[in-house]
């Protein structure tokens, strides 16, 4: 049987319970502890401080106004199992080459707590429309979970995803882009005799595949020793699309000196034509980075962050609690640019024990998001946390966060959260901005999103939601502009946000979105805190010429609210096109509006207007009724009460 240890989270706050409200799904903001940044200060001192990219305004100044209308989203699926990762999102959105966007998520459409039909779920959106959601997994007859996306040089997309139960990784592909036609591969990736291998991470460029795994580390599994690694991070290649891989083994230099264990979910891969970028972290462990300019015959490693103590071990390594040591939290991703260097993006934690008499370890949580690339070795703050009210400390001036302890708790081994508060919120790594997902465009600018709670809102047992949060780099990561809210809800729970590894015009993104902080599986313990109930996966396209100029901001609140220009972008063409009855087009809009569809003819006459009615900032799906047009080419305008934007289309009878 396996030790279970449990990590028990402390923060800087003044830890209170409060009573259990009878009506958790009530949003209303309760009771709540200030938590300041105080202590963080010496911490977070080594890296360079956050800066404004060269180009950019000072989202804060100038466009960090708080909204107070909705921003609305595209669903896209939904599911009832709500875990999407334990610490590093993957790769769950492609972007190709034509436009159109393939996007993965795990999937339940059970209340059951067990989610017997738990599985992979695609969706597609081939330039305008999404598909229907799933109403089913991609795989026929096996339970799982956890799935890494791609796409083969035929343009069929795969899935690839683990068997908890049985251990090995499940595939299935489709005959192309948009196909729903799924077909599982007869037989398992990466079974192994001595133990259960899942926790998949998988790219490919065209039929070269690249994958991580992990043998299972959960209660009821036998430990598997690899040249003295504990349960240890596997690698393996196929060259011919994923029919024949080869032999499991460790990367070169992922070895006994340095790792005493793997870790599930705290790695990352990318790959860019020849070159491919392996990342391998977790809480109390290196952080190391292995790359191949040559598909993967040949590996360099760089330790990117080092952990104090090789081979830590619970209960046998004691770190003085006034010199704490710092590791990554696991919630990893890594990026090969369009110069091919690396990037990477974790959050941080620190660590100390000052009692010799248990294995309870101490861990104190970094606010903010970091960055290390190979041209800036040193690590630095990408993203800080939302000051959503200004609010700093009197006597250091230093910034101050109402975050509270019940974001950050997890539950006890009874059943019930810990350290005497009412809930449990917290996540599979300790650091309070975790989940990053990093993505680059043409001209090699560089995104990064993350998930991070919210000041100011909390849920009935004082817990902060989290939203998405995304900045950008011109400079390769030199500096980084002031962080923005990607999605601006507050009052639900957005998390587990996942770019396309490349951006357009648009940055493409999903989430999900939950009415509860945490998760069922992990938090909702004896007193059903968390509820099982549906998530909703929505799909975010954002101008990038927006998020450059801060027009998304960063939803402050202690500032007047400004009128934006409610301007219009169409995501991409009309479809289908040509059409007969009705066409769809997905569009952004920067400030809600009314919206107005007029479609006239090739001479420029008017043959139809359709009042859309008042739609607020964010993405839509809008369709066009041409159910009275005659065959022939006509142009769209869509249009707001200061904005306006024309397209062509073609209908057909």
């Amino acid at each position: 049987m396996k030790r279970t240890v449990l990590l028990s989270v402390v923060m800087s706050a003044t830890m209170v319970a409060f009573g259990q409200q009878t009506n958790p799904e009530v949003h209303a903001v309760s009771a709540k502890q200030q938590m300041s940044a105080k202590a963080q200060v010496a911490v977070d001192a080594p890296a360079t401080p956050l800066k404004p990219s060269g180009n950019t305004t000072n989202a804060k100044s100038s466009h960090g106004k708080y909204r107070s209308e909705v921003y609305d989203f595209v669903k896209v699926g939904n599911t009832y199992y709500d875990l999407q990762t334990n610490a590093a999102v993957g790769r769950r959105a492609i972007l190709h080459d034509d436009g159109t966007v393939t996007v993965a998520w795990t999937f339940s459409s059970t209340e059951s707590t067990t989610w017997p039909d738990r599985g992979s779920a695609v969706n597609h959106f081939d330039g305008t429309n999404w598909g229907s959601m799933p109403a089913a997994r991609t795989e026929d007859n096996i339970r799982t979970g956890w799935p890494s996306i791609g796409e083969f040089r035929d343009g069929s997309v795969y899935t690839i995803a683990h068997d908890a139960a049985d251990g090995g990784l499940v595939m299935t592909r489709n005959t192309g882009r948009g196909k729903t036609d799924f077909k599982q591969d007869a037989n398992k990736v990466f079974e192994h005799p001595d133990g259960n291998m899942i926790w998949n991470r998988t790219a490919n460029v065209g039929d070269t595949m690249f994958a991580l795994c992990n043998f299972s580390a959960q209660e009821d599994d036998e430990d598997v020793i690899v040249e003295g690694i504990i349960n240890p991070t596997l690698y393996a290649r196929s060259l011919d699309g994923g029919k024949t891989w080869s032999k499991l083994g460790l990367l070169p230099g992922y070895d006994s000196t340095r790792y005493r264990e793997g870790g599930g979910d705290t790695y990352a891969i990318d790959v860019r034509d020849s070159v491919v970028a392996i990342a391998i972290g977790g809480r109390f462990k290196d952080l190391s980075v292995w790359k191949s300019t040559n598909y993967g015959e040949t590996w360099t490693k760089t330790v990117a962050d080092s952990f104090a103590v090789p081979r830590f071990e619970w209960g046998t390594h004691l770190i003085d609690p006034n010199d704490p040591a710092i590791c990554n939290d696991g919630g990893i991703d890594v990026l090969v640019d369009m110069n091919n260097n690396v990037h990477l993006t974790s959050g941080r934690v620190s660590y100390s024990d000052d009692d010799t008499t248990d294995e309870l370890a101490r861990s104190g949580s970094y606010f903010h998001l970091y960055h290390w690339s190979e041209n800036e070795p040193e690590w630095k703050i990408c993203g800080v946390l939302i000051n959503m009210d200004g609010s700093t400390d009197p006597n250091t001036g230093a910034p101050t966060y109402d975050i509270t302890g019940e974001t950050t708790n997890s539950l006890g081994t009874d059943g019930n959260p810990a350290n005497g508060l009412a809930y449990a919120a917290r996540y599979g790594g300790t650091s309070i901005s975790t989940h990053s997902s990093i993505s680059c465009d043409k001209d090699n600018n560089i995104y990064v999103t993350w998930d991070a709670p919210m000041e100011l809102t909390f849920n009935d047992y004082s817990a902060n939601y989290r939203d998405v949060c995304i900045t950008y780099s011109t400079d390769g990561g030199a500096t980084w502009a002031n962080p923005q809210n990607a999605t601006q809800i507050r009052s639900m729970e957005a998390v587990f946000g996942c770019m396309t590894k490349r951006t357009d015009d648009f940055v493409h993104l999903i989430f999900q979105l939950d009415i509860h902080p945490g998760t069922n599986l992990q938090n909702s313990g004896t007193g059903n805190l968390h509820p099982n109930v549906e998530n909703q996966i929505l799909y975010a396209a954002i101008p990038v010429t927006d998020l450059m100029a801060g027009r998304l901001g960063e939803n402050n609140l202690f500032v007047d609210k400004v009128q934006e220009e409610s301007r219009v972008f169409v995501v991409s063409q009309n479809q289908p096109n040509p059409f007969s009855d009705e066409t769809e087009v997905v569009i952004y809009l920067r400030a809600g509006s009314d919206l107005t569809c007029t479609v006239t003819d090739a001479m420029g006459k008017v043959v139809s207007v359709q009042d859309m009615g008042y739609r607020n900032a964010g993405n839509h799906k809008i369709a066009i009724d041409g159910t009275s047009l005659t065959s022939g080419v006509y142009f769209y305008t869509l249009s707001t009460e200061d904005s306006k934007v024309t397209k062509k289309m073609q209908v057909v009878k």
